[in-house]
């Protein structure tokens, strides 16, 4: 994976396995209502493990396949620094704090899901999930804002899947193939 000529952030030296556990323990309990603006202000923001350019490419891989993004990208970027050893490190930070805090709180639900505080205060968290996929959007965005063709691919992938109602596999092969060409032709 390549930088962008113009970053400036230094990458700090490759983490263990225990500094890839405990970020994303880190992550797996901070991230209410999504993991993937989280994940990327530790690894990249914080911690400058990776660049930016070489988070959205892991980002990418990882949405190309099944199963949930922020696991996939955890798994990628543990092996990416320590093998399966430190996929297994990511992933388990990730899974465990938030599968008992989930337990705990399913329990809790079962109980009161009835009363009508609950339901709205579920509905009003549900509006703060959206501004965090917002706001990731935005950050992916940033190497590209000066790009009229890199955004135009943006919006018409953002309308094949919202609007059109595409899979995202189908957005992937269409958009993923126009983008290939333009940055193979030096447009992107």
């Amino acid at each position: 994976m390549t930088e962008a000529p113009d970053e400036k952030i230094e990458v700090r030296p490759i983490p263990n396995k225990r500094e890839l556990f405990m970020a994303f323990l880190k992550i797996g309990v901070s991230a209410f209502g999504g993991a993937l603006p989280w994940v990327h202000r530790i690894i990249v923001e914080e911690r400058r493990w990776l660049h930016e350019r070489d988070f959205n490419e892991i980002l990418t891989v990882c949405q190309a396949v099944p199963g949930p993004n922020v696991v996939n990208t955890s798994v990628f970027i543990g092996a990416r620094f320590r093998g399966i050893a430190g996929a297994l490190a990511a992933f388990a930070g990730l899974i465990g704090g938030p599968l008992v805090l989930l337990l705990v709180l399913n329990e809790l639900y079962q109980h009161f899901s009835h009363i009508a505080q609950v339901k709205s205060a579920l509905k009003g968290m549900s509006v703060v999930a959206t501004a965090y996929f917002v706001a990731m959007a935005l950050k992916m965005a940033k190497p590209f804002r000066k790009n009229a063709l890199a955004v135009l691919l943006c919006v018409a992938a953002a309308c094949l899947s919202a609007f059109l109602h595409w899979h995202m596999a189908f957005v992937l092969l269409a958009c993923g193939a126009i983008g290939v060409a333009l940055s193979k032709a030096g447009k992107l």
